[in-house]
């Protein structure tokens, strides 16, 4: 199934792709880090949450972890070697 550009799963990827870049670069940490909290939330609740209750069993628990670390990514910021560091941003 080819699910076109600029769909849901396209962008999401895109998402990921360039967040993920961004995150082990120490770069725009904590927008970046929020956003892909957001998605990760948006992408247990459509996906996962409808098939059951448990994440366990209806496979959101990859989903719901990622949520939490990129929330945790968000309020902690970034460490002392990122780009955002070394630039004054952090």
């Amino acid at each position: 199934m080819n699910p076109g550009v600029m769909s849901l799963p396209w962008i999401a990827g895109i998402m990921e792709l360039v967040g993920g870049a961004l995150l082990i670069l120490g770069l725009f940490t904590r927008p970046v880090a929020f956003l892909l909290s957001g998605q990760m939330a948006v992408a247990y609740w459509m996906a996962h949450a409808p098939q059951g209750p448990f994440p366990a069993l209806n496979g959101g628990d990859a989903a719901i972890l990622y949520c939490f670390v990129f929330l945790y990514l968000f309020f902690a910021g970034p460490g002392p070697i990122s780009l955002d560091a070394r630039t004054g941003r952090a």
